[in-house]
């Protein structure tokens, strides 16, 4: 079942280790969740698109998004059926995404998620901003678990 992680540093641990990110957006009565490379920073994530399709279209219909991400996770087999278990830590969030316009703000949110996976010295100025959409989720509430069975 795992434990609630009460500690805002673990959760953005959990963020900071995590290989993507699922974010979820819904269009009048119809969710809809893609997988996402991301950033995170000071209470934001970060997240690169093409300027066109489904994706920009719901966000543009309604800002109110979900994402969902996780870490360390494995099956843990069972002789029994039913009795399998997984072993993870995860986080469940909720914002408000807003797709940038301010070339600043766009290249400071690229230069969030390319540090993440761009282990090397860059200049942020040098990312090529042409033609990318550059959405930030301001964060309204952030929670964690995890089930770490040994």
């Amino acid at each position: 079942m795992g434990e609630e992680i009460a500690d805002k540093k673990e959760i953005e641990e959990i963020l900071l280790d995590s290989p993507f990110l699922r974010l979820g957006m819904c269009r009048g009565d119809v969710p809809y969740v893609v997988p996402m490379a991301f950033g995170y920073r000071e209470g934001a994530i970060y997240l690169h698109s093409s300027k066109k399709g489904k994706k920009i279209e719901v966000l543009e219909e309604n800002a109110n998004v979900c994402f969902e991400t996780e870490t360390d996770y494995e099956l843990i087999p069972s002789k029994r059926p039913c009795s399998y278990d997984m072993k993870y830590r995860s986080v469940v969030g909720f914002g408000t995404a807003k797709i940038l316009d301010d070339e600043d703000e766009i290249r400071e949110g690229l230069a969030v998620i390319a540090g993440r996976y761009h282990r090397e010295e860059f200049d942020p100025k040098s990312l090529n901003a042409g033609g990318i959409a550059v959405i930030r989720i301001d964060i309204t509430e952030m929670t964690g678990r995890k089930n770490l069975i040994d």
